[in-house]
């Protein structure tokens, strides 16, 4: 490499030059052959108006940077600049503006700013490469919202594939357009399916994606990221400069930056070709050296940093070069999870949002509202509020206006003295609630009681907070207490007995109203509370796995407390031990996952600890410890009593520098079993392939450990014992395969293939006396011999119909020798495993859908070719002796007879019921994806 130099013949024409401001390239530049080089001139402008042209009003932008992701150029007072490419570096060439804080390239019909520009192949010079800059108050306001979403994966490998794609982009444009607090967009990657398809077909991928912001009115800027979905050429030529252009003609250059909000954003390439690398990380220090020194700088490509696939360890100095710079966030897609934890960087996080077509951890489809209020220092003050992290809101695709008056409930009753819970739920994938008006009146219409609540607020006393801390360091900042913004909260102090109406009206940040929610409900005269019993303290209740309860609330219950940890349930759960209940709540758009304690009485939050990493599994309790691992590998064990981490380890992390990055992936639950001969503990796990021991009361590593499946990368088994104390049992990751291992050296006796997939997040359950193995994975419910895994009997059970996400495959529920499943074909079956033919159930029960929120209630689905859905998708049965009970992606809590299968009652919640249930006495413990605890007890 060498230093570009003023083109010029003489010292006139060097004059003439600086008198014209026509800025040459100051930065290191590729070596290339004068006469093969094209020249592109033009201009950045003040476009006042917006409409994309310079009119004579309209000044010329100085010190602009301009570049083709190779040269740089800058321009002068009037806003021109001259630079000098090299055509041979990419198929179709492109120049780019690196816009300035405060403007917002004029957009396309698509929603795509207009910061690029093509060149005419073969002149040599172009003229009038002119770059309109608009004038945006959101653009220079540090604190706006900004709209993220991930592989949208457009897809044209037929034409069926693109009907359907089409419909569903389309629909999904208009959700996002319809919210109104991020007014700007960033797709992190994967945005079309590019790769797979037929080199003919191609273009008709990105033609989806840009119909759909078009017709979709998305109406504010759409900036895109390459995807290693999105390489592909047109079949004419090979290799890194083939690959990029279909995405270079119809999106831009593959890596570019600009400035907004006082910031520095950079987007990359970073896929599984690592060509790129080095001419991507020399452009990156000269962007980096012009314009990121003394702001915060916002990093945005496809993969992850803490993944070693991919670039992997190739992308190493990249991470140098950002080190330098005061890097806050580093986002991308790919994983299809929605991930959000502290970052590579100091004071950075590492967001992987979930894919807008599909997820593998048990949600559905979704983008995030991104909040910088945490990173934003209000300079009228004298405090420094810049303290926290990059935030966000996460929301659901496929939500059209579900609302719930989740309590007081229809035909529901509560005890006078007691406070009776206000929940109301109120989601939509676009529009978002900002407030509730609720009146309460009795029996005669007389005004009783009002609030005016707001959604994704609490006044909750905290309780004990332990703030996060990490190992040897110091605590940070809590963040504030929050609700999740679907919810909002209240409580009704004291009422007299008697029969009273309750009516809610919702209103959204726009103004606009939600149909009235109505209900009536009774307060009952003060009666005996509600009975303990025994404690249900791991997925699945007991060791064996099988989720039964020894005490049974029946069918009619009533909701006597709520919480909200202002963040989200997906596969979680609460373990309840005396009268605590804990439960960890995942993060889907904030660092700030958690593990709370409550009075399993009252409500009240006894402690809350924050911790690093996606919290994604059912905390186990045994001994006085919390076990649980989170997403990046770690594995903690907190004190019951108050939530102070006792020890923590973590697997697979690598330090350069004050960098940092994590590719150790857990996540789901630690199973812990006394072992007496051995007078310890053992906590069993998966580290993605690893089946890892470690000693429970230490932490130390013990000897042993084995290969096992990582699968889709979710790890939801609980490990189970039946009567060999020596012998556990546990899924592989996705549920690819059981394993039988032994405890007492961490040594596999046995792995069979179980079959999993994308969407199964089950564990295996014993039958009483340990006679078989149930499990429940992708390719249905089977019996299994427990002495080598040998299946014994297999039943076939179908898939969801039009549900994207996928929903979560779950665990069966097993009494004495007979298994209940709930599966995603939204039946719930009863089996007999001694019967003569133990596939054949006993009973299968469909569950619907409440009107209004199925498949066919939306018109996006029905467009993209969906015909029949009859039932909601149902999961994590839970039996007692009389009764099943069953959550639902709808957000039920359906109940069902035990013996027949007939539905004896059903509970509306709004957010699905995706996490296990617990149940200690007279007491039900449900939690929803709005991250909701609904504490619900036997009507006596």
């Amino acid at each position: 490499m060498r230093h570009a130099r003023f083109r010029v013949i003489s010292v006139w024409k060097y004059l003439l030059s600086l008198l014209i401001t026509l800025t040459a390239i100051t930065a290191p530049t590729p070596a290339f052959a004068a006469d093969a080089s094209v020249e592109a001139r033009g201009t950045v402008f003040d476009d006042k108006n917006g409409n994309g042209i310079r009119d004579r009003d309209e000044p010329g932008l100085a010190g602009i940077s301009v570049t083709d992701g190779a040269v740089w150029a800058k321009t002068g007072k009037d806003g021109g600049y001259s630079l000098r490419i090299d055509p041979r570096r990419r198929e179709t060439d492109l120049v780019q503006v690196v816009s300035p804080d405060g403007y917002t390239p004029v957009l396309r019909e698509d929603s795509v700013p207009r910061y690029f520009r093509a060149l005419t192949e073969g002149a040599t010079r172009q003229d009038n490469i002119d770059f309109a800059m608009v004038p945006d108050k959101h653009a220079a306001d540090p604190r706006e919202a900004w709209l993220m979403l991930s592989d949208t994966e457009t897809d044209n490998r037929s034409d069926a594939a693109a009907a359907a794609s089409r419909a569903q982009w389309t629909g999904q444009v208009e959700a996002m357009a319809r919210n109104r607090e991020g007014t700007v967009a960033i797709a992190t990657g994967d945005l079309t399916v590019t790769d797979y398809t037929a080199p003919e077909r191609r273009q008709g991928s990105y033609d989806i994606l840009r119909a759909g912001l078009t017709k979709g009115r998305f109406g504010r800027p759409f900036y895109p990221v390459m995807g290693n979905h999105d390489a592909g050429g047109t079949g004419t030529a090979s290799g890194y400069s083939a690959s990029m252009e279909l995405y270079r003609r119809n999106l831009g250059p593959e890596w570019y930056s600009f400035d907004r909000n006082g910031r520095h954003i950079v987007v990359l390439e970073d896929n599984y070709d690592t060509t790129g690398l080095a001419p991507q990380l020399q452009w990156l220090r000269e962007d980096l050296r012009r314009h990121a020194t003394g702001k915060q700088v916002f990093v945005f490509a496809h993969r992850s940093l803490f993944t070693k696939w991919g670039a992997g360890q190739a992308i190493q100095p990249t991470i140098d070069e950002l080190a330098r710079y005061d890097v806050r966030m580093f986002a991308s897609g790919h994983n299809q999870q929605s991930e959000f934890r502290r970052g590579a960087f100091p004071r950075s996080v590492e967001v992987n949002n979930m894919g807008a077509t599909y997820g593998i951890d048990g949600a559905r489809p979704g983008y995030k509202v991104l909040d910088f209020a945490g990173i934003t220092d209000d300079r009228a003050t004298p405090a420094n509020e810049d303290t926290g992290y990059v935030s966000g809101v996460h929301r659901q695709f496929f939500v059209h206006d579900r609302t719930a008056l989740v309590s007081p409930a229809p035909e529901s009753a509560h005890r006078s003295g007691a406070s009776i819970p206000v929940d109301l739920y109120v989601e939509d994938a676009g529009r978002t609630p900002a407030s509730a008006q609720v009146l309460v009146r009795d029996d005669r219409g007389g005004e009783v009681w009002r609030a005016d609540l707001r959604f994704g607020s609490t006044d909750a006393a905290p309780g004990w907070v332990n703030c996060y801390t990490p190992p040897g360091g110091r605590a940070e900042a809590c963040p504030p207490v929050r609700a999740n913004a679907a919810t909002a909260h209240g409580s009704i102090l004291f009422l007299q007995p008697g029969t009273y109406r309750v009516e809610a009206i919702a209103t959204d940040t726009a103004g606009g109203k939600w149909p009235v929610l109505t209900s009536t409900f009774r307060v009952l005269p003060v009666g005996s509370p509600p009975a303990a019993g025994a404690d249900w303290p791991r997925q699945g209740g007991a060791e064996s796995g099988g989720s039964t309860a020894a005490s049974d609330p029946g069918a009619v219950l009533d909701q006597r407390w709520s919480a909200n940890t202002g963040e989200h349930f997906a596969l979680n759960g609460a373990a309840v031990v005396g009268d605590m209940v804990i439960v960890s709540s995942q993060a889907f758009a904030s660092p700030y996952n958690q593990v709370l304690a409550y009075h399993r009485d009252t409500g009240k939050q006894l402690w809350r600890t924050y911790l690093d990493g996606d919290a994604e599994s059912f905390p186990t309790v045994q001994g006085g410890q919390v076990y649980l691992t989170t997403g990046v590998g770690r594995v903690y064990a907190l004190n019951s009593r108050t939530g102070v981490v006792d020890w923590q380890t973590i697997d697979d992390e690598h330090r350069t520098g004050e960098t940092v990055r994590r590719y150790g992936r857990a996540g789901g639950p630690v199973s812990v079993f006394d072992l007496p001969d051995q007078h310890r503990a053992v906590a069993v796990y998966q580290a993605y392939d690893q089946i890892v021991c470690r000693d429970a009361g230490t932490g130390a590593r013990l000897g042993g450990g084995f290969a096992a499946p990582a699968g889709w990368g979710e790890f939801h088994s609980a490990a189970v014992r039946g009567t060999d104390t020596k012998t556990a049992y546990l899924h592989s990751g996705s549920s690819q395969s059981l394993i039988a291992m032994d405890l007492t050296t961490c040594t596999s006796r046995y792995s069979v293939d179980t079959a999993g997939g994308l969407f199964s997040h089950s564990s295996p359950a014993l039958t009483e006396g340990g006679r078989q193995l149930v499990t429940m994975t992708g390719d249905g419910l089977s019996g299994h011999d427990p002495r080598d895994g040998r299946a014994l009997w297999h039943a076939e059970i179908p898939g969801s119909a039009c549900e994207p996400g996928p929903p979560p495959i779950t665990s069966p529920a097993v009494r004495g020798q007979l298994v209940y499943v709930a599966s995603i074909d939204g039946k719930v079956r009863a089996f007999d495993t001694s019967a003569s033919n133990p596939a054949e159930p006993l009973w299968a029960t469909e569950i619907g859908y409440l009107p209004g929120t199925g498949p066919l209630d939306d018109p996006a689905r029905v467009a993209a070719g969906c015909t029949a859905a009859p039932n909601a998708p149902a999961m994590h049965a839970l039996t007692t002796e009389t009764v099943v009970y069953v959550g639902t992606w709808d957000g039920r809590l359906v109940v069902l007879d035990r013996r027949t299968g007939k539905q004896l009652n059903q509970y509306d919640f709004g957010g699905a019921v995706a996490s296990a249930m617990s149940v200690t006495g007279d007491w039900l413990f449900v939690l929803t994806t709005d991250g909701t605890v609904h504490a619900l007890a036997a009507r006596r």
